[in-house]
């Protein structure tokens, strides 16, 4: 060999050489760190493991590749607490038994972390965790591994985010204590979340009952500052999966300013500390001006928050102190709380920028728990500037009471008086008018009175009715007022009652040659739920308006059903004139008490303007609502809207079905009353009933009589003379009086008096009397209670002494006759006429037949078009109108036919409707043509 090609071969053995003690060296250097031994404790791998800067490298495929991969990164002192990506390598041995593990990224938010385990058999197992991915653990980052006893493992963390709160720990401990460790924080999460909402909730309610704004700007703060830590323990994200960064330090930013709001609120520094009031708005100005940073430069925003936190606690403890060394003392519970929230501050937020270590493992529940106390410490605040409070008002509160309770006492004197003087009015002017009323009604029975002496007796009539209608209206408005006018709900009859609110106001329309007539649509509902009193009330008040204030042409009556739905509807009534019309500046006030037209209307027409306030009233209290229109020189509309739920047809009401003229028993009745006039028309009405009667002038008499006779029912009169009715009730029912033994304290009494209100009728029920009559007394309503007496006593077993109707009928009438001369003329069997209506003269039965002559026709015509359309409600409603007016002609034929016709329409059997329209027709023709005749001839 040659000394050239020795010195070659040479050279390449020194090559070979420095190359195998380059790799040696390499691969000392990627084994020259000790892996991290794993016996039970928990360990943070940020600071065990090796911190390298994210420069988008990928992972390496295999653990071969780990070396290489390591080498080209570079290493990075610290975490840049502004954000970014960073890698995490170590390598562990498990030398433990255990062999469940977590690796938990903690103490800040991290945006995303992916973890890479590489196992000894070249495996390799991949975890994802952080804010934006799903977690195993609620609120918290952990993943779970299994790690083999005496194996070693390499871990590489790839972390990024757009900010650090501190500076992150990864720690890996075992599963079980790592369980415990969730649990607990758990539950001190969500139990100082849970308090500051409670806290919340309860000083939002204060602040609704005081007002007091310290209260609402203390639920504000608290809510907020809940909010702001719910957000960074990821509830949010948790429960709601709702992530944006963006937003977490914004509730930050708004706790300086919701908190000085109260700060200065609740320590009145506006009047007390001018100077602090103004420097403080610095922690509304500063906050709100550097709250945009968390959408535009989010790596700052927390740092920018850090620093405006600690200028608002700062200034807001000094405050504190100041106002409290003042003397104002509920400041003290104010500093409490702010150095139960500055002493984590102490310790968090200089390493939140970066000026000192982390000193706290868990800084943020660290925080939250400062934060909860001084919520607290807050609420014992207020709740002490409520004690000032409330001790320096409770003389003025005293003070105020003792005038109020005055006032209040003065306003029950006078409630009291005006309902004494409401009841003795009803009764000193009902006990007259009703002996007025009485007596006109007895006078115009007698048939021989005619002319100018029936019109007289008729003209009294009305004023006597309109003066207790007044009375009726002010007793009415009363109870209105007081707050004492109940509405029922029963089923009834609308059509019907529509009708007899017409026929009730017939007469006067008659009189003064109006025309009153009623248009109901085809889909009104015939069956509703509601108060018919009150609406026949209503219905009667503004007919009778409309009647009094036209003076020619028609009033009319329009009901309409506006919507059906549901099982209600909306029925509108409206009630139309050609009266004068009202002036549009009066429309405003019409339906305001004592209020009218002009004041010439209350000369021309009477009344007390109570009547359309009366409606409005009744309407509003059912539910419905009440206008008027009107154009002067046209008349006037009246429209009432109300809301009724549908209903069924009524049980038929026996005291309601048409009675006999007497009882069918005699009893023997006592009747306590002082009034002359009143005695007699309660004698004639019980005699013409057929029954005794005797009549005493005061309670002290019919203690006499009952301990003298036996007697089957007592009318008591509620004030009279030397003993009242009430008085004697009560005696009656113990058995009497030391003088007087009454021989039956049981017997039933009726009151008989003028004091018409629910109160007075609730005083005499509960006296002892078994029912109540007002004056004037109605011949229908003594009747029935005359007949539940009858039953009353035949239910006991007491015998009762039957009428003989026979011998009463035939001696009344045999009386008449002879009393008045009167002759029967006999008239044609088959001859249609008006029947003749007791108390009502020539010229009346006249306008009775015109009235029928106009109605009738229209009637017919109306059913007719309701079963052309296959309305049969519509022809039921139109059939029962004809079937009311054919009940005042003499023959049944016309009347008996429309009710068979009602059946067949309520029932839905139109075929047999039209089938019958034929014979209605040719009887109603019949009974036109016999009134036209019946017309003509009186005319000649």
């Amino acid at each position: 060999m040659s000394k050239a090609s020795k010195i070659y071969s040479f050279t390449a053995y020194l090559r070979r050489y420095a190359l195998l003690l380059l790799l040696a060296m390499c691969a000392h250097a990627s084994s020259a760190a000790a892996p991290i031994a794993l016996t039970g404790a928990s360990i943070d791998l940020a600071k065990a493991g090796r911190l390298y800067a994210d420069n988008g490298e990928p992972y390496p495929v295999t653990a071969a590749g780990l070396p290489a991969m390591l080498a080209k990164l570079t290493p990075a002192a610290k975490v840049n607490l502004l954000g970014g990506g960073y890698w995490l390598y170590a390598e562990l041995r498990n030398d433990s038994r255990q062999q469940h593990w977590v690796i938990d990224p903690n103490d800040t938010l991290i945006d995303l972390v992916d973890i890479q385990i590489y196992n000894e058999d070249g495996s390799i197992h991949q975890m994802m965790t952080g804010y934006r991915q799903p977690h195993a653990y609620l609120l918290h980052y952990g993943k779970d591994i299994d790690l083999q006893a005496g194996q070693r493992y390499q871990v590489l963390i790839r972390f990024s985010s757009p900010y650090y709160a501190r500076t992150p720990v990864f720690s890996v401990l075992p599963r079980t204590d790592y369980q415990q460790l969730v649990a607990r924080e758990n539950v001190l999460i969500i139990g100082a979340l849970g308090a500051l909402l409670a806290l919340t909730v309860f000083n939002f309610f204060i602040y609704s009952i005081t007002r007091d704004r310290s209260s609402l700007y203390y639920s504000l703060y608290v809510l907020c500052y809940a909010v702001a830590w719910g957000m960074t323990f990821h509830m949010s994200a948790d429960l709601f999966g709702w992530h944006n960064l963006h937003w977490h330090y914004v509730p930050f930013f708004l706790l300086p300013v919701l908190s000085t709001l109260f700060y200065t609120t609740f320590l009145r520094l506006k009047e007390t500390a001018p100077r602090l009031y103004a420097l403080s708005r610095v922690n509304i100005v500063l906050p709100l001006a550097t709250l945009p940073s968390c959408f535009l430069a989010l790596s700052y925003a927390h740092t920018i928050a850090t620093i405006v936190i600690t200028i608002w606690m700062t200034m807001a403890l000094t405050t504190g102190i100041i106002v409290w060394r003042s003397g104002y003392y509920p400041a003290r519970f104010f500093v409490f709380g702010f150095v139960a929230l500055m002493v984590p501050g102490l310790f968090i937020l200089p390493a939140n920028v970066g000026l000192i270590p982390a000193l706290v493992s868990n800084a943020q529940l660290f925080t939250l728990l400062g934060g909860t106390l001084d919520g607290v410490l807050l609420a014992f605040a207020l709740a002490d500037q409520i004690r000032l409070l409330r001790n320096n008002l409770e003389q003025r509160v005293n003070e105020r009471t003792a005038q109020l309770t005055e006032a209040k006492e003065h306003a029950e004197v006078v409630s009291r008086h005006r309902i004494d003087f409401l009841s003795a009015m009803s009764h000193d002017i009902r006990t007259p008018l009703a002996g007025v009323i009485g007596m006109i009604k007895f006078a115009m029975r007698d048939q021989s009175v005619r002319g100018r002496t029936e019109e007289y007796l008729r003209i009294g009539l009305q004023n006597s009715e309109s003066l207790l209608a007044i009375l009726n209206d002010i007793l009415d408005f009363s109870k209105i007022d007081a707050g004492r006018l109940s509405i029922e709900t029963v089923d009834f009859d609308l059509i019907a009652l529509i009708d007899d609110a017409l026929g009730i106001l017939q007469q006067q329309a008659d009189a003064k040659s109006l025309l009153l007539r009623s248009d109901l649509a085809l889909d009104l509902p015939r069956y509703v739920r509601g108060d018919p009193t009150r609406l026949r009330q209503i219905l009667l008040n503004l007919l009778g308006n409309a009647i009094k204030f036209t003076d020619r042409g028609e009033v009319r009556l329009d009901a309409a059903a506006l919507q059906l739905a549901d099982g209600r509807a909306s029925i509108c009534f409206d009630v139309s004139d050609t009266g004068p019309g009202i002036p549009p500046d009066t429309l405003p006030r019409l339906f305001q008490k004592f209020e009218q037209a002009d004041h010439s209307t209350t000369r021309r027409y009477g009344g007390t303007g109570l009547g359309l306030a009366i409606c409005k009233e009744l309407v509003e209290l059912m539910g419905g609502s009440i206008m008027a229109e009107s154009r002067v020189g046209a008349g006037s509309t009246f429209t009432v809207t109300l809301p009724l739920a549908l209903g069924a047809a009524p049980a038929v009401d026996a005291t309601a079905l048409p009675h006999k003229e007497h009882h069918a028993y005699r009893l023997r009745v006592l009747c306590a009353e002082d009034v002359r006039t009143n005695q007699i028309i309660v004698s004639t009405l019980l005699e013409g009933m057929g029954h005794d009667i005797r009549i005493v002038e005061n309670g002290l008499q019919a203690l006499h009589a009952l301990s003298t006779a036996a007697y089957d029912l007592v009318l008591m009169d509620g004030r009279m003379p030397m003993m009242d009715g009430e008085q004697a009730t009560r005696l009656i029912r113990a058995g009497g009086s030391e003088d007087y033994r009454v021989l039956d304290p049981a017997i039933p009494i009726i009151a008989l008096t003028a004091n018409a209100s629910d109160h007075d009728r609730a005083r005499y029920l509960a006296g002892g009397m078994d029912g109540f009559l007002s004056k004037p007394v109605d011949e229908r309503l003594l009747y029935d209670q005359v007949e539940k007496v009858i039953a009353q006593h035949l239910s006991r077993g007491r015998p009762l002494r039957p009428t003989d109707a026979t011998q009463l009928a035939a001696d009344r009438t045999a009386s008449l006759d002879e009393q008045f001369g009167i002759e029967h003329a006999a008239a044609a069997p088959d001859t249609v006429q008006i029947m003749p209506l007791a108390g009502l003269s020539h010229k009346h039965m006249q306008r009775i037949t015109q009235a029928f002559l106009d109605e009738a026709p229209r009637r017919l015509e109306t059913a007719r078009a309701a079963v052309v359309a296959g309305n049969s409600n519509a022809a039921a409603a139109a059939i029962h109108a004809l079937k009311g007016s054919a009940g005042y002609l003499n023959s049944t034929h016309l009347h008996s036919l429309c009710h068979e016709m009602e059946a067949a329409a309520s029932a839905g059997d139109l075929v047999e409707v039209i089938d019958m329209l034929p014979d209605v027709e040719a009887a109603l023709d019949k009974a036109c043509a016999d009134l036209r005749s019946a017309c003509t001839s009186a005319s000649t």
